[in-house]
């Protein structure tokens, strides 16, 4: 796997150090999953699955780029394909790290969503999570946005992501041009950020 670029390492570090006490961390985790549990076979996609949007298709070969995501695949929470995360080009989009037991997670799910509705795109990262809850989370809040599933913590681990949720700002060409770590403050600020860091006005 690709590993993150020296500019997403010193946002990634800089960010932690103000915002990590606002976020969950891997320790406190209470629903996090054991990687040696979550590598056991599903019996099928869990009920509610069919309402998230199929995920985005990838580009198999492009080069993974040293400011970008990492070259890792993970399965869609729902329907599609398997994502190469370093393959996500083409359009600006947010990809947004959580977990079902992430409360500060809970409150952004919803704003996501209602960016995702106007158009943005967005790529959910469910971490050291199991599907059951991670669906029912999303069916509960009315979730449709995609996501793909990532038990062992693999595509976080790759950029040293602290804390959940983070939100990875990524260009049209792959590059991560911002990072939050910590929830956003409110709707309105997500809006903000999308405009400042990607050009994209929601409204």
């Amino acid at each position: 796997m690709s590993r993150p670029g020296r500019r997403t390492r010193t946002v990634l570090a800089t960010a932690a150090v103000a915002l990590a006490l606002a976020a969950c961390g891997e320790a406190a985790a209470p629903g996090a999953v054991d990687p040696s549990a979550a590598d056991a076979p599903a019996s099928g996609p869990p009920p509610g699955s069919a309402a998230l949007d199929p995920c985005p298709s990838s580009r198999p070969a492009s080069p993974a780029r040293g400011d970008g995501l990492p070259d890792v695949r993970l399965p869609c929470l729902g329907s599609g394909p398997e994502v190469r995360m370093a393959g996500l080009l083409g359009a600006p989009r947010l990809v947004n790290v959580w977990a079902s037991w992430c409360p500060p997670c809970r409150t952004e799910l919803p704003w996501l969503q209602a960016v995702a509705a106007d158009g943005v795109e967005v790529l959910g990262v469910d971490a050291e999570d199991r599907p059951d809850p991670a669906i029912g989370l999303l069916d509960a809040l009315a979730v449709t946005f995609p996501s793909v599933s990532d038990p062992s913590n693999e595509f976080a681990r790759a950029l040293g992501i602290p804390a959940k949720p983070t939100t990875l700002f990524v260009s049209a060409d792959g590059e991560v041009v911002h990072v939050q770590v910590g929830p956003f403050s409110s709707e309105a600020d997500l809006r903000r950020q999308l405009a400042r860091y990607l050009g994209v006005s929601a409204p």
